[in-house]
């Protein structure tokens, strides 16, 4: 039930076509007549179209043909067509040998097995025709160059050899989109009529505008193909003459992009980017140039500029339409200000004329810029009657030299003094420890502040940086003892009054403390407003809070005199004060006062006794509080006795069961075996003695007697003895050279090496010497003569 109820939704859901039996079931194409000639068949196309959406079947009936016709081919049974699908078929016309010339036909049917009231009849004219013989005066596959963007004209002949008269309609035909005509196209519809009589031929004139090159193309020996056709009127045959053109090299160099003109720092060097293009249609060598007022180079100095050409790679080719980026480099001379502009130039090797000049340049930019720094945290405050310096720095951050001076403006609250310069300075350089000096100003309240502002200027009075600086005068502690008053009262008291004055620069407090050098009571009589501890007999401190600068304040304090030292003495009262805001600058004010000893007393025996009791009590509970302590090392020290004890029985006992093992030979003693006598040293057979005289006389026997040695030859007889042989030499010398010019002058001479006869014949020094040689003057001593030498030699 599920599956038929899916097949039903299904069929409801499939689009409705609906069709009438009344409408044509076919679209045909069917051509209208057909040229042949005698004896001669030919296919004749039917064609259809299937408009419904369901199958159909095609039939084909021949209702009538002529008697020199004769139709083949016809299905026997009716073609079937799809929906909406297109089919053709092919029938066969014959047309007998002696069939007249002239008009002829056949009559055929079509109709639809599906629709019987559907059908059509048509009727094909044959055309009976003699055969045309159209011939054009050149083979197919001619070749042309052209150049670009020229209208290139051509001219081709054509000929009837029919035997009767014809009229040709000529067209070309292309598949490229050049412009093309006949030069006797008046209406311009693209052909021309020649009526040719039989043997005659006429030439027909025609046009091809060549297109320019752009972006390399055509590219060279490349073109499209033309067709020029002759159709003839008699039996519409088609004649062809097909030829190409082909491009001729075209040469030419672009300039697509220029980089803007650069910008550059003093001294500085950088490069801007120009592309180049082969815009011709053939492989192209680049001759890139600079122009800089008639003087054409790759590389040009003028005025301290430097200007040269990069990577231009003028040794490698570019394809057509292929890019090339060269780099032109500036260095510009080190001034502060300056341009140059001069022309680039590329052109295809040879044809220098099919080239692009673009002007490109060059300026010097002077970015003029100063940086001032400072130390941090350093004169936050100032402290009075000193003087604090804050370091400062200036830094050319500019590209070329200049000048700068520095300046205090807005001073306020504070005393300041700096160096103003100017100071010179190299691009990139620091001038450092340039010092500002602060003072603060007499008379000004602690803590006030001070601020001023160090301004970097520049020679032209344009203030490139600004440093604000902000600190305080610092507290100044200063308290001074303006009046102390001591004295003994009735209660034996040492009576001390004291005035103490804030000589600083602010609003300050006190911690006043006191002390004595006996054990005594004491006490402040503290002044008023004091803040001290109320619940103490005797007061050892007291504080005093925002005491104004320059104001006075009082307090009293007493000490008791000791009575009853056994010695006499002085008792010292000292009084410290300290700032509350520098506690770690006391002010000491120390007062004394003598006292005398008391009368002295002689102790009884029976003290003795008990002071040695005493001392024993405490030796003994000393020991008893230490029992334990003394208990855990007497344990100790027995356990580490019996572990040594064990121990040293144990290495007995493996020393006693240990065999007794060889000595090895240490390996430093073995030079020491030398010394040890192996086997016994022989002793050396006694040689014969011979005296000295004996010796001697018998040496004198073989040897003969002693003979003087000769004298030297005189100096003068080696050098001519010498002066005989270097002649002698140089006749040799001169015999050998001249055998070897007599060879050289009959053409006896050594033959080059058969590997250089590859060499060219024609070669033509490029070097040659332009400056000549001087050669010095041979001092050639005079010949000697040897009539002279044999009188020397006799002498």
């Amino acid at each position: 039930m599920r599956r038929a109820l899916v097949v039903l939704l299904a069929l409801l859901m499939m689009p409705t076509i609906s069709v009438s039996a009344e409408e044509d079931p076919f679209n045909m194409y069917i051509e209208e007549d057909v040229v042949i000639h005698p004896g001669e068949t030919l296919p004749f196309r039917i064609a259809w179209h299937n408009l419904v959406g369901f199958e159909r079947h095609l039939s084909l009936n021949l209702d009538s043909a002529d008697e020199d016709l004769e139709i083949e081919g016809l299905p026997v049974q009716g073609k079937r067509v799809g929906s909406g699908r297109l089919g053709e078929m092919n029938i066969n016309v014959t047309v007998n040998n002696s069939a007249p010339f002239g008009t002829q036909e056949f009559t055929f049917s079509l109709s639809c097995i599906e629709v019987p009231d559907w059908s059509e009849n048509y009727t094909v004219e044959v055309l009976v025709s003699r055969w045309s013989d159209l011939k054009f005066g050149s083979n197919n596959g001619s070749s042309f160059y052209v150049q670009q963007n020229v209208r290139t004209s051509l001219a081709m002949n054509v000929s009837n050899h029919a035997g009767f008269s014809d009229t040709a309609n000529l067209s070309l035909v292309s598949s490229s989109d050049w412009n093309f005509g006949f030069t006797d196209d008046e209406d311009g519809d693209g052909f021309v009529q020649s009526v040719l009589l039989d043997g005659e031929d006429e030439f027909i004139n025609f046009w091809i505008d060549i297109p320019a090159v752009i972006d390399g193309a055509p590219l060279a020996g490349t073109g499209p193909t033309f067709i020029l056709q002759a159709v003839s009127t008699i039996d519409r045959r088609v004649s062809n003459w097909s030829f190409s053109l082909e491009m001729q090299t075209w040469h030419n160099m672009t300039i697509d992009v220029v980089e803007q003109d650069l910008s550059l720092d003093p001294g500085a060097n950088g490069r801007l980017d120009v592309e180049i293009r082969n815009n011709g249609n053939t492989p192209t060598f680049l001759v890139a140039e600079l122009n800089l007022n008639g003087e054409k180079s790759d590389r040009i100095e003028s005025n301290g500029w430097i200007i040269a050409i990069f990577n231009a790679f003028e040794f490698q080719s570019l394809q057509p339409n292929e890019s090339r980026i060269i780099e032109v480099g500036f260095s510009a001379p080190d001034s502060n200000s300056g341009d140059l502009r001069l022309q680039f130039s590329v052109s295809p090797q040879g044809f220098q004329e099919r080239g692009s000049v673009v002007s490109i340049g060059s300026m010097i930019t002077w970015n003029r810029g100063g940086v001032l720094s400072v130390q941090p945290d350093v004169c936050t405050s100032v402290a009075v009657n000193t003087t604090c310096q804050i370091p400062f720095q200036i830094n050319n951050t500019g590209n070329y030299w200049d000048s700068f001076s520095l300046r205090t403006t807005d001073v306020n609250g504070i005393t300041a003094s700096i160096e103003e310069g100017p100071w010179g300075m190299e691009k990139g350089a620091i001038e450092q420890n340039i010092m500002l000096s602060l003072q603060t100003i007499e008379g000004v309240v602690g803590l006030s502040t001070g601020n001023l502002s160090i301004e970097l200027v520049r020679d032209d009075g344009v203030v490139v940086d600004r440093i604000n600086i902000e600190t305080f005068t610092a507290p100044y502690v200063e308290w001074t003892w303006q009046d102390a008053e001591f004295g003994i009262d009735s209660k034996n008291r040492l009576q001390i009054t004291m005035t103490v004055r804030n000589d600083g620069n602010i609003e300050d407090g006190l911690i006043v403390r006191m002390s004595t050098s006996y054990y005594t009571d004491m006490s402040f009589v503290p002044p008023e407003n004091a803040t001290f501890e109320s619940e103490t007999e005797f007061i050892r401190s007291f504080e005093m809070f925002e005491i104004p600068r320059g104001e006075n304040f009082t307090f009293r304090a007493w000490v008791q005199v000791p009575q009853d030292q056994i010695d006499s003495g002085v008792i010292f009262l000292n009084i410290t004060a300290h700032s509350r805001l520098d506690e770690e600058k006391p002010f000491i004010y120390t007062s004394n006062a003598s006292f005398d000893a008391v009368a002295k007393v002689k102790p009884d025996d029976g003290g003795a006794i008990d002071s040695i009791f005493s001392s024993l009590a405490i030796g003994a509970s000393a020991v008893w509080a230490w029992k334990w302590i003394f208990a855990a090392a007497l344990i100790s020290g027995l356990l580490i006795n019996k572990s040594l004890k064990d121990r040293n029985t144990r290495l007995e006992e493996s020393a006693r069961l240990k065999p007794q093992a060889k000595a090895i030979d240490q390996t430093g003693d073995w030079m020491a075996n030398f010394s040890e006598n192996k086997q016994e040293v022989p002793t050396p057979a006694v040689s014969p003695q011979v005296s000295p005289e004996s010796f001697k006389g018998m040496f004198g026997a073989i040897s003969g007697g002693h003979k003087p040695s000769s004298e030297p030859l005189a100096q003068q007889l080696v050098g001519a003895a010498n002066t005989v042989l270097d002649h002698h030499d140089r006749v040799v010398v001169k015999t050998k050279m001249d055998g070897l010019a007599r060879e050289i002058s009959v053409g006896d001479i050594s033959r080059p090496h058969r590997a250089n006869v590859a060499l060219p014949t024609d070669i033509i020094p490029i070097t040659s010497r332009t400056v000549p040689i001087k050669k010095g003057k041979d001092n050639v001593p005079a010949m000697l003569d040897l009539d002279d030498l044999n009188t020397d030699l006799e002498l």
